[in-house]
């Protein structure tokens, strides 16, 4: 009674403004709120009971009741704010638990990737190697005067190895993709070229199958991008049309401007893909009406590739299709103008008399690798490993090494390469290997070597051979 009536008034403001605020302070321990709160404001009623008893002031009864009242609200909001702290502790706890879960799934899911990628590396070495050995002899055949019932025989020994070579290439690309290891090498070039070259190169191929291969090109369209990558996805898009027309059908292949881009079609008249299914046959392993897995379509990865190579190329995919009425494939590339355009490469003369190193631990691929050279006019030296190709380069003048990469005893074809150019300084050296595994394609391009893979095809060895000794 001693204090005046503003005195006791900011007293109690300052007393309930500081209960109040510990509501949220100690939200989610209720009792510490209890603990803060009630000595503080309990006596702060008694108090101004105790002013209303000795001056009769109804005023300061209410006052002490409503203290009361509002010490029970601020414990019931108390509670209110504990289960909403408990409730966001239990969503954040359950949240970190799914990132976690989450986090562990990507991780196994990568470990998948690579184990996929390291299994496709590994079954792909172990089957390019006699591949590469019947690709190489059926060349070698090809290549001598037959009759004409032997050199059918051939053609067709040719087509199923070709048609097998395809897939595991096919493997390949992906194993690559994934890895990361491919890198577009960009220059300018005219694409009417380019999308005619693929024309003369397909006809054949849609006539065998009863189709029309049309093509309507415009002419001096420049774009930067990597010729070999985007004709190997014109490519992919171009088989998979003729896989899937049905004969007598036509697959139209064109080339137009749009604006600031060139456009690139392949579009057919085939049996089309429904609208649900039109993001899944970008997916690995994935085709459209195949349930009985018919080899003649693939395996299902030619879409996957298109979509990795357009990505790495910075080109726009679209698919425009329904059922029944054909699908359309479109490339999107930017233009450039007043770039200038590589000369086209001159025609290769035979490699006559080159002397050749040809360095691989398999018998049949030195010996099946020794015919077709010899039949092209070359002179070739054979040797296992790094210690017969130094005794080699020590007696006789080299114009090439031809070295398998993965040899015997840990070594590998750099290892032999290096200690042949210690014999015979700067000589040139190519590396064809099954091996896909991508930190040693790593290592091969790293040091500037040319890399060939299995199976070779004639034209691939006679592009790294250099010219024909005169």
């Amino acid at each position: 009674t001693q204090l005046t009536e503003l005195e006791r008034s900011a007293i109690s403001i300052i007393l309930l403004v500081t209960a109040t605020a510990s509501v949220a302070t100690t939200s989610g321990f209720r009792s510490v709120f209890v603990a803060f709160a009630a000595p503080m404001l309990v006596p702060l009623a008694l108090a101004w009971a105790l002013v209303a008893w000795r001056t009769s002031n109804g005023t300061a009864w209410g006052l002490a009741g409503l203290v009361v009242f509002f010490l029970l609200f601020l414990v019931n909001l108390g509670k209110q704010t504990s289960a909403v702290f408990l409730d966001a502790c239990r969503f954040r706890w359950g949240q970190q638990q799914h990132t976690e879960e989450l986090a562990r799934a990507l991780e196994r899911a990568g470990e998948a990737n690579r184990a996929k990628t390291q299994f496709l590396a590994a079954a792909s070495h172990d089957l390019r190697q006699p591949i590469h050995s019947i690709n190489v002899l059926v060349a070698a055949l090809s290549l001598r005067d037959l009759e004409p019932a032997t050199r059918r025989i051939v053609g067709l020994l040719s087509s199923v190895n070709q048609s097998l070579s395809k897939q595991l290439e096919t493997l390949l690309d992906m194993s690559k993709l994934d890895a990361g290891i491919v890198e577009a090498q960009k220059d300018v070039l005219l694409l009417d070229r380019l999308v005619q070259a693929h024309h003369a190169a397909t006809e054949p191929v849609a006539q065998e199958r009863g189709l029309r291969l049309e093509l309507a090109s415009a002419e001096g369209l420049q774009v930067r991008t990597d010729g070999a990558l985007l004709t190997r996805a014109l490519s992919n898009l171009s088989d998979n049309a003729i896989k899937y027309t049905p004969r007598g059908g036509v697959v139209r292949l064109s080339l137009k401007r749009d604006g600031h881009d060139a456009l690139i079609e392949v579009s057919d008249n085939g049996i089309g893909i429904p609208t649900e299914e039109q993001e899944r046959v970008f997916r690995e392993f994935y085709q459209v009406g195949n349930v009985e897995r018919d080899r003649s379509k693939g395996l299902g990865l030619g879409l996957s590739i298109v979509q990795r190579l357009c990505a790495l190329l910075g080109i726009d995919l679209s698919l425009r299709s329904a059922p029944g009425t054909g699908t359309c494939m479109t490339m999107r590339l930017p233009l450039v103008e007043g770039g200038s355009v590589p000369a086209a490469t001159a025609p290769r003369t035979r490699p006559d008399g080159l002397r050749i190193l040809l360095i691989d631990d398999e018998t049949t691929v030195r010996e099946s690798m020794r015919l077709l050279l010899g039949e092209l006019g070359c002179t070739v030296f054979l040797a296992d490993g790094a210690a017969a190709a130094v005794d080699v380069a020590r007696v006789h003048a080299l114009d090439l090494i031809l070295s398998d990469f993965r040899l015997r005893g840990g070594e590998t074809g750099l290892d032999a390469i290096r200690a042949v150019r210690a014999e015979q300084p700067g000589m040139r050296a190519v590396l064809i290997t099954g091996d896909t595994a991508p930190e040693r394609i790593r290592d091969a391009r790293a040091v500037g070597v040319p890399l060939l893979f299995k199976p070779v095809t004639l034209d691939e060895l006679i592009g790294v051979l250099p010219e024909g000794v005169q």
